[in-house]
């Protein structure tokens, strides 16, 4: 039998399931929708169903599972605490419930910590032992690498860079404080202040190519502002400030060696990565802030998957 490696990426909208080799070439793979509304334990007996039929498939020997799933975690009790984008998941035990049944050794962690793990070993990030890894999405995630090794905090939930602070008393964000740098610089964030401006009076050529204004991205926006729409500008200029200040408070404090940004906001390129590393230039001064790099992630919707690869190969 062939001795292989098992990664599990838990989503909101789907999940992906993958067997390697014990050098993480992937022999393998089954993606399929979360179905929420089925619960915690209908969805885990899929996985591990699926998971079955692949070592089936492949006469594998499995040696080690890792799971990567959107937090809040407990990483050392092996819990899915309360995600967002899992309801029901309260306090589920995922990780005992994995290692019972297939009796091989469980890793949990932060989907975000598992990307960033992915980018260092695989990705944009190789060759870096300390870095950050940020994807803005329709959140704002992060992971940590200081030293070659991820930092996790007293609980685990260490690294969720979306709620650092970039505007006191700012908008209130999803976590229940002000002014977090996900409220104002996510996709939802940058779409929320574009239509906030429109339904006070501003005019924009983005309410043309949409029914509805509720059905603005921020897509749609950065396209806008690449076309040198003004309110579209405004906005994404103020995306880039607030976002330098928050990386820049990082720098600071972490000093790595790359910042690798992920995410469907990152897809926009050089629309933002040029006037961020400008920005950021701005803000850092006690660090020489252009030697450290600002890349696009490499792995873009894999990174989850090769994370729990690179968990379960440690």
């Amino acid at each position: 039998m062939k001795q292989m490696i098992a990664g599990i990426d838990i989503g909101g909208t789907k999940i992906a399931i993958a067997l390697a080799t014990a050098d993480y070439e992937i022999k393998t793979k089954r993606i399929f929708p979360t179905q929420t509304s089925d619960g915690a334990n209908r969805i885990l007996e899929r996985i591990l169903d699926e998971l079955g039929i692949l070592i089936e498939q492949e006469q594998a020997e499995l040696l080690k599972i890792g799971i990567a799933c959107a937090g809040p975690l407990d990483v050392r009790q092996g819990l899915i605490l309360s995600s967002p984008n899992l309801p029901g998941w309260f306090e589920f035990p995922i990780v005992e419930i994995i290692r019972r049944r297939m009796e091989v050794p469980v890793v949990l962690e932060n989907d975000a910590n598992a990307a960033a793990l992915a980018e260092q070993k695989f990705g944009a990030g190789k060759g870096f032992n300390n870095l950050l890894y940020v994807t803005i999405s329709t959140g704002i995630g992060g992971g940590i690498i200081a030293d070659g090794k991820l930092i996790h905090g007293r609980t685990g939930n260490a690294g969720e860079i979306g709620h650092i602070t970039v505007i006191p008393n700012g908008i209130r964000c999803g976590c229940g404080a002000r002014g977090c740098l996900e409220a104002v610089c996510s996709g939802t964030g940058i779409a929320r202040r574009f239509v906030e401006k429109i339904k006070s009076g501003a005019d924009s050529r983005v309410i043309g190519r949409v029914q509805n204004i509720e059905q603005i991205t921020a897509k749609h926006i950065a396209e806008a502002a690449a076309e040198g729409d003004p309110l579209a500008v405004d906005i994404w200029e103020e995306t880039i400030f607030y976002l330098s200040i928050g990386l820049g408070n990082l720098i600071v404090m972490f000093e790595p060696e790359a910042i690798i940004l992920g995410g469907g906001v990152s897809m926009t390129g050089e629309q933002l990565f040029r006037p961020l590393r400008e920005q950021i230039s701005n803000h850092v001064k006690i660090l020489p802030a252009e030697k450290i790099q600002i890349l696009h992630a490499g792995l873009g919707a894999e990174s989850g998957i090769y994370g729990a690869l690179a968990l379960a190969g440690q």
